[in-house]
C-alpha cells in the first residue's frame, strides 16, 4: 500500500503553524487595543489571547516532533492521522474557549485540552510501539 504519510504531516505542520500565526496576531491586536505592550495588565481579552498563543507553542511543536518520528518509523497512517487530528482540532477548540471566557473553563477548552493530551499520548505509545516493535 502506497503511503503518504510526509505529505499529510506536512499539512498538519502547515494547518498548525497558520494557527500558531493567528493566535501571534490576536495576542498583537490585544496588544494594541490595550495599550499593554509587555505582560498582559488587568486585560482579560489580552491574557487569554495570551495563554492560549503561549500554551499551543507549549504542546505543538513536541507532538509534531512525534509525528516526524511516527513517519521515520514507518508508522501507520490511521495513528499519524489520529495524532494530527486530535491536535489540530483540539488546539482550535482550546484556542475558542478561551476566548469566549475570562477565567473560568469552558467545554470548548476542556475538550481541546483533553484532545491535545490524547494525541501527545497515541504519538507517544505509537513511537514506542513502532521503535520497539
Amino acid at each position: 500500500m502506497l503511503s503518504y504519510s510526509l505529505e499529510i504531516i506536512g499539512v498538519y505542520i502547515g494547518l498548525n503553524l497558520l494557527i500558531n500565526l493567528f493566535l501571534a496576531y490576536r495576542v498583537s491586536a490585544n496588544r494594541v487595543r490595550s495599550n499593554v505592550m509587555t505582560g498582559t495588565g488587568d486585560d482579560s481579552g489580552l491574557y487569554n489571547a495570551n495563554r492560549a498563543h503561549v500554551t499551543n507553542g507549549e504542546y505543538t511543536p513536541i507532538i509534531l516532533i512525534g509525528l516526524i518520528a511516527l513517519h521515520l518509523l514507518s508508522g501507520s497512517i490511521y495513528v499519524i492521522h489520529a495524532v494530527g487530528l486530535l491536535l489540530t482540532v483540539g488546539r482550535i477548540l482550546h484556542a475558542m474557549g478561551l476566548s469566549s471566557a475570562a477565567t473560568k473553563s469552558t467545554p470548548p477548552r476542556l475538550i481541546g485540552t483533553v484532545m491535545t493530551w490524547a494525541a501527545q499520548l497515541v504519538a507517544a505509545v505509537g513511537c514506542l510501539y513502532y521503535a520497539l516493535l
